[in-house]
Parts: C-alpha cells; structure tokens; sequence
C-alpha cells in the first residue's frame, strides 16, 4: 500500500503539477496559433506524451506537462480558414519543418510546479523549402 501512495505521488502527477508557460515568436513577431509540443526525451515513440498547448494572443502558452525531467519541444502551425460556423485548422504553415523530435526546436528541463521557458524563437521556412506536409 505504501508503494502505491507513493507512486501516485511522484511525477508531474503528483500534488503539484508541472506547469510550463512561455512565448513563441515567429519571425521574431509573436505568433498566435502555434502549437507547442512536449515530449519526454528517450521515448523512442516521438509521441507526444508528456503535454501540449497552443499559443494565444501575444505569443503566450501555458501547458500541463505530465513527465518531469528533459523533453524535446517541437512546433506545428496550422493554416486556419473559416468554413460557415466551423474553424478549420489546414497544413502545417512551417511546412513540417520544427515538427521532429529527432531535431526538436528546443530541449528544456521541465521541474515540478511553475516552469518559464525562455522564447522559441522559430523562422518560417524559405518558399517551397518544405520537409513535407505535417499532420496533426
């Protein structure tokens, strides 16, 4: 029993979550729309496993991550259109460029509690110098 207690309680799951929050800049401009992705470092998946969020107003995000320690940071911007009363998130903007774990856009070391995140600073990527198109 006391095992359990104590797993349950180790980890970003625990009493106190780990919280990340930072800026994103496209360009050297804050981006809105951005997609933030964090993955636990040596998961050989490139799932993202440990949290996400996405960018608002500003550049800014805020997102839960679920596993301390080192994660690699990937990003992803959707194209958005308006279709009627539906928003619609298109290709990949970045063109897939800084959506590779294997060449992440930053690797942080995420702690319990409040975690701030210096800015990603991202570059578009020169016309038709696409990796492909990304999915979400």
């Amino acid at each position: 029993m006391t095992a359990a207690v104590l797993i349950a309680t180790v980890g970003c799951g625990g009493p106190e979550p780990c919280v990340v929050s930072g800026r994103v800049l496209v360009d050297d401009r804050p981006a809105e729309g951005v997609y933030v992705v964090f993955h636990t470092a040596g998961d050989s998946t490139g799932l993202a496993d440990s949290g996400s969020a996405r960018s608002v107003e500003g550049g800014l995000f805020t997102a839960v991550v679920s596993t301390p320690g080192e994660s690699k940071v990937t990003a992803f911007w959707p194209a958005v259109t308006v279709e009627g009363q539906d928003v619609v998130e298109g290709a990949d903007r970045f063109g897939g460029v800084h959506r590779d774990p294997r060449r992440p856009v930053a690797t942080v070391t995420i702690r319990q509690g409040e975690n701030v995140l210096e800015p990603f600073s991202l570059a578009s990527p020169p016309t038709g110098k696409t990796r492909g198109r990304g999915r979400r």
